[in-house]
């Protein structure tokens, strides 16, 4: 309501500030004329005589104020009456600005509707762009959770392989050589038991051969005696018969050798 008499007494003074004296309003504006034509006149005549005695940069600028008019900074600011007005002009006049205030108001009454409708809209995308980050959060925190767990079990599974293949390496190697080294010992025992095998059958061999030339040279000595002494007996025989009267004692030397 104060909007709307504020709008009614600007009308109204605008409609006071015009005249409707024709008269007056054409006489003020030949006035208005006649005064802007007199200060150009002024205007140019001061720029003429400035081209006439002064130096030669006042020339050239005075000659170029001449031909721009003067100069739009210079120009005199022109005066203006409203013209009179009619009571038909003064309701159109009052329609022109009570409608745009009408239209003005239900302007702000709709874009207010509007801006709160649109304010509610806003949070609501708000709030559903809220909830669908942090469940995209939620789902991120918990793929990278599962990653690094997923990563945590793949390297402790891979340190528990390469720690049982260094393992089984290292048993197989140990077996490897517990092998070589019992091989190598046994083959050392039979080699030693080989050779002292070979030493004890060749000793033996040795000490039959050395026995059974022993043997030979005893039956050979016996042999030999045996023949002596049946020589001597059967020479002593044959003495007998060549000497009767002679009495002979024979001796029958025979050797024993034990056998060991």
């Amino acid at each position: 309501m104060l909007k709307s008499l504020l709008v009614i007494g600007s009308t109204l003074v605008v409609a006071g500030c015009a005249s409707t004296d024709y008269g007056m309003y054409a006489a003020t504006q030949q006035k208005i004329a006649q005064a802007n034509a007199a200060a150009d006149t002024a205007k140019y005549a001061a720029n003429a005589e400035i081209a006439k005695s002064g130096d030669s940069a006042a020339k050239v600028a005075a000659v170029m104020s001449l031909h721009m008019g003067g100069g739009n900074n210079n120009s005199p600011q022109i005066v203006q009456v409203a013209a009179p007005k009619s009571v038909a002009d003064t309701a159109l006049q009052w329609a022109s600005i009570v409608l745009p205030s009408l239209t003005q108001v239900y302007g702000i009454s709709a874009n207010r509707q509007i801006a709160i409708n649109q304010s509610n809209n806003q949070a609501a995308i708000a709030q559903s762009t809220n909830s669908t980050f942090t469940s995209m959060s939620n789902n991120m925190a918990r793929s990278n959770t599962d990653i690094a767990g997923s990563g945590f079990s793949s390297v402790t599974t891979t340190a528990a392989n390469g720690l049982t293949a260094i393992t089984n390496v290292a048993n197989s190697g140990l077996t490897a050589t517990t092998s070589v080294a019992n091989s190598g010992l046994t083959a050392t025992t039979n080699v030693a038991g080989a050779g002292i095998t070979g030493i004890v059958t060749t000793g033996a061999n040795g000490l039959t051969a050395a026995t059974n030339i022993s043997n030979s040279g005893n039956s050979a000595v016996i042999s030999v005696s045996n023949a002596a002494n049946a020589s001597i007996q059967s020479l002593s025989n044959q003495l007998s018969k060549i000497q009767p009267n002679v009495t002979t004692t024979t001796t029958n030397n025979t050797s024993t050798i034990n056998n060991k």
